[in-house]
């Protein structure tokens, strides 16, 4: 029997949000905006709400911070899968 890739033509690829130029840029600076807002550098206020979005946007989609991994039951292919929780 063939794949569902074969037979659909869609194949899943896993986003790699690390690989973006958003995710580099909040990773690399959301510790210094934090920091600034501490010492009274800047005068802002991050909601908590905003400041935990901002957290689990960085761990969104990485495959160190969970996934599931599924098998095809007919052809045993296998592959895995970020999950979001």
């Amino acid at each position: 029997m063939a794949s569902a890739a074969r037979t659909t033509g869609v194949v899943y690829e896993r986003r790699r949000p690390e690989k973006t130029t958003l995710y580099e840029i909040v990773r690399d600076n959301v510790e210094t905006l934090y920091g600034a807002i501490d010492d009274g550098a800047i005068a802002v206020r991050i909601p908590k709400h905003a400041k935990k979005e901002l957290e689990a946007y960085l761990d969104c989609g990485l495959l160190c911070r969970g996934f599931a991994r599924l098998r095809c039951e007919r052809c045993r292919r296998e592959s895995a899968g970020d999950l979001q929780l």
